[in-house]
């Protein structure tokens, strides 16, 4: 792969904004980032999970697309019981929006290909550093070892380098746990996420199980939709730190791409927000999302939705009935209190054709796969953390502290089941990530949650505060946890957990 020279060509890291630019940047970062607390915060553990926003419109299909048909990324599927792909991260030539551009890659591709084995196998990546950087590799959500070449984030790939990554997916039913289901991977390298995921190092990892052979949804024809935000200039080179009124929305690398479906046919659609910062309101007009899945985790029972809030990182699949025949838009809503920097706007993201020959709708599945509710778990232990921001200079922090890869913020014992406390003292969302275990949010600002399913990443609300439970199993070692809007993670939003057996 022929590489652009970066010396010269390489656009400046957001951690390199001079203290003057700062406080310009910030608002535009608000903009797609936050939102206020003022209305319907109750609405994070009733599913709508955002401030204020617009009901889906129900108003007759849009007269045209707008853009190509939606092409899928390069599928690797396993064989034999593992799957072993080679990565070069590069910065260099790759296509976004139907022109060359340059930017940060995975192999060339924007999105990386998608990989695709069954739980029970094991996933092998040799990955190059080809950049002039620090770079590294996380299997985002996924049950695996934090230690050695396994899920490692404290891998410091070094320009020039390869380094052997190996993932043992776990067997879907140890320790009671569903392991099948929508991943993705992308560099953690800390001071450097930010610029390489939203730059385009990301792809879809799918561990396929038992729900894909429940009847109603193991006949489906899947789409996939990556969705990444970034911006280029008039050459094509991609710019960190982007307007607002410039930042493209881009669909598998696509702009505004077209999916056509028949009118009563029923689809799968697997989404991944794989933006570093922006939160996507996700509705199509004319349309309910039916939704069957959150972060790789199975809900117990389809939930039909008019929208669905998807903070940075996070993962949902729904199934999609067409409708009438005509075309309608689907895209992210507005969501936010008329605050200052804090109201984002409605934005498109792709559109639905529905035509040709009609079908008989299917009846959509009822009961799906089951998940342990830990509302009435013993609890072995409580922790409080709080997330917070200083400005003059900005800081972000946990507990009063930026992340020291060094230091371990939280011991815990291999098999515990805890209860932690998030706060957050500021005016941005802040969506928590962890990594090897998934959660179950029990409380939202003191309302109480009935969870659809477990999850890996849930926004914390500006000045409000989420309650977590969570069980330790099966992996000892040191990981992290975080906000995933990755600018704040690369400036010191981040702590350190020990599992100790």
């Amino acid at each position: 792969m022929t590489l652009l020279a970066r010396s010269t060509a390489r656009p400046e890291p957001a951690l390199r904004l001079r203290t003057a630019d700062r406080a310009k940047w910030l608002s535009r970062r608000r903009l797609l980032a936050s939102a206020a607390t003022t209305a319907g915060v109750a609405a994070l553990g009733q599913g709508v999970r955002g401030a204020w926003s617009a009901p889906t419109p129900q108003a007759s299909p849009i007269a045209a697309p707008t853009g190509a048909a939606l092409v899928e990324p390069q599928v690797l599927r396993s064989a034999d019981g593992r799957l072993d792909v080679t990565f070069e991260a590069g910065f260099g030539p790759a296509t976004m929006g139907g022109r060359t551009v340059s930017t940060y890659n995975f192999n060339g591709q924007v999105p990386g290909p998608t990989l695709r084995l069954q739980s029970g196998e094991t996933l092998g990546i040799a990955l190059t550093n080809q950049m002039d950087e620090t770079t590294n590799l996380h299997a985002h959500g996924l049950h695996v070892s934090p230690a050695g070449n396994s899920d490692n984030v404290f891998v410091h790939l070094m320009p020039g380098e390869t380094f052997a990554y190996e993932y043992a997916i776990s067997r879907d039913g140890i320790s009671g746990l569903y392991i099948p289901g929508l991943y993705w991977y992308h560099p953690h390298m800390h001071g450097n996420s930010t610029d390489q995921v939203e730059g385009g190092m990301a792809g879809a990892l799918i561990v396929e199980g038992a729900l894909d052979t429940l009847p109603g949804i193991r006949d489906l024809p899947e789409r996939l939709l990556v969705l990444q935000a970034t911006q280029f200039d008039a050459e094509g080179m991609v710019i960190t730190s982007p307007e607002i009124d410039e930042i493209a929305i881009f669909v598998n690398g696509q702009q505004q791409p077209t999916l056509a479906i028949a009118p009563g046919e029923t689809q799968r659609w697997r989404i991944i927000n794989a933006s570093s910062f922006m939160f996507v309101n996700l509705a199509l007009d004319g349309h309910q999302l039916h939704q069957i899945a959150s972060d790789a985790n199975p809900l117990r029972e389809v939930w039909s939705r008019d929208q669905i809030l998807m903070a940075a990182g996070e993962r949902v699949e729904v199934l999609i009935q067409g409708g009438p025949k005509g075309v309608y838009a689907l895209h992210s809503l507005p969501w936010g209190a008329d605050l200052e920097f804090q109201a984002q706007p409605d934005f498109p993201i792709a559109t639905l054709v529905s035509g040709g020959p009609a079908e008989t709708p299917g009846p959509l599945p009822t009961t799906l796969i089951p998940f342990e509710d830990l509302r009435q778990a013993t609890i072995d232990r409580r922790r409080e953390l709080t997330f917070s921001e200083e400005l003059s200079p900005f800081r972000v922090l946990i507990d009063g502290r930026e992340f020291d890869e060094d230091r371990v913020d939280q011991t815990v014992k291999l098999g515990a089941t805890e209860e932690w406390r998030l706060r957050n003292s500021s005016e941005d969302w802040h969506p928590f990530h962890i990594h090897v275990n998934d959660f179950q949010v029990i409380e939202v600002n003191g309302e109480p949650v009935a969870a659809h399913s477990w999850e890996d990443t849930t926004p914390i609300p500006a000045f409000g505060e989420i309650v977590i439970r969570t069980r330790f199993l099966d992996f000892p070692g040191k990981f992290v946890y975080h906000c995933h809007i990755l600018d704040h993670e690369d400036r010191g939003m981040m702590g350190v957990v020990e599992v100790v057996e």
